[in-house]
């Protein structure tokens, strides 16, 4: 059995991070949720394939709602979240329905993460400008150094 949270999280598997960014994985969720301006018990929903090592890092940074969803599958549910964290993607098109998800659980004031460097083998950031506008977000700050995207819900001009 596990001593923690994070050592388990350690054990389970890589987590999705980006060469200078070699933080362990509750320190990485902190950075996280800093770059997206939360603090405490938030609502979160982490989006793609090897998403366990997040999920047990946000836990154990207090959040008090964590929910996995893979980017190929259908989710029951439309709960609210105030951080999407997109993490390993296999391609464009998951990014764009990753996205999409990410979107409708961000209401008006929900923030999105993606992890560039989590998509190995093919560059997400490429087309991420594209996608992002099509799900009706904007690109609010990019982080070159680790390749993280937050991105927000376009805000309708009246």
């Amino acid at each position: 059995m596990f001593d923690s949270i994070e050592c388990a999280a350690d054990e389970i598997g890589p987590m999705v991070r980006a060469p200078s960014d070699e933080a362990p994985p509750v320190a990485l969720a902190h950075r996280v949720m800093a770059i997206a301006h939360l603090q405490g018990p938030a609502h979160v929903a982490v989006i793609g394939h090897r998403t366990l090592p997040c999920v047990l890092a946000l836990l154990a940074c207090g959040c008090s709602a964590v929910r996995s969803l893979r980017p190929d599958a259908p989710s029951p549910d439309c709960e609210p979240a105030e951080l999407s964290w997109i993490v390993d993607l296999q391609d464009e098109e998951e990014l764009a329905g990753a996205l999409r998800a990410a979107r409708g659980r961000a209401g008006h004031h929900g923030r999105v993460v993606l992890e560039g460097a989590g998509c190995e083998g093919w560059n997400a950031l490429t087309g991420v400008r594209d996608h992002a506008l099509a799900a009706g977000l904007d690109i609010v700050s990019y982080d070159h150094i680790t390749r993280r995207v937050v991105l927000m819900p376009k805000h309708q001009h009246v």
